[in-house]
């Protein structure tokens, strides 16, 4: 049953655990990608993919929870498959490239809990701002301004926790989603103005004249 060259298995061990981070990561990514389209056309989630990823960045726990529990799903699978290519002598063998894949992908389950965390704060910090605040559509909308103002610079987390917090059934929610809206609705008007005189400019330019 052994004969298994320790160089293959090692191999096999870094190929399998590049597999499982890619299928996860391909799963949270196009989760992620329907979670936000339901977020920005304020729905509630409906899909597997869209619920789970509503669990996952709801609690900095849940975000904790899905890491751990990859974490031993990846094991478990390099363990059974050292099992069944060789035997346990061989995984503890090349136990230096088991170690070596769990933890780098200890560090992305981290880097992902971590995100959460950031955004789970940020949405409490915008949250507690606006039940404080005595004109909550003045405070989103100057919110807002501020970053379209910011263009590409603008943080992406803050605009995640407002659409996030505008999913509410509450003055908060409604004063957000009111001014996403609107925001929305200017800068789909601006875009069609801006693209009607560009198309104008073009048609009064007449045929370029050559040297």
């Amino acid at each position: 049953m052994q004969f298994i060259p320790y160089s293959i298995l090692s191999l096999v061990i870094i190929l399998q655990a590049l597999l499982l981070q890619g299928v996860w990561l391909f799963i949270a990514r196009r989760a992620r990608d329907i979670y936000l389209a339901d977020l920005m056309h304020f729905r509630t989630p409906k899909s597997a993919l869209s619920r789970y990823y509503d669990w996952r960045v709801t609690r900095f726990f849940n975000a904790l929870i899905e890491g751990i529990a990859f974490l031993i799903i990846l094991l478990a699978t390099l363990i059974s498959i050292s099992l069944t290519m060789a035997d346990f002598s061989a995984f503890l063998d090349a136990i230096f490239y088991v170690v070596f894949v769990m933890f780098l992908s200890f560090l992305s389950a981290m880097q992902t809990t971590w995100r959460v965390k950031e955004i789970n704060e940020r949405e409490e910090r915008i949250l507690a701002s606006l039940t404080s605040s005595v004109d909550k559509i003045g405070t989103v909308r100057e919110m807002v301004e501020n970053l379209i103002n910011q263009g590409a610079m603008g943080d992406g987390r803050i605009w995640f926790a407002l659409y996030r917090l505008s999913q509410r059934q509450n003055r908060v929610g409604w004063a957000i989603r009111d001014v996403l809206i609107e925001k929305g609705r200017e800068m789909k008007e601006m875009d069609e103005r801006t693209q009607s005189e560009q198309e104008s400019i073009s048609r009064d330019k007449g045929p370029g004249i050559e040297s």
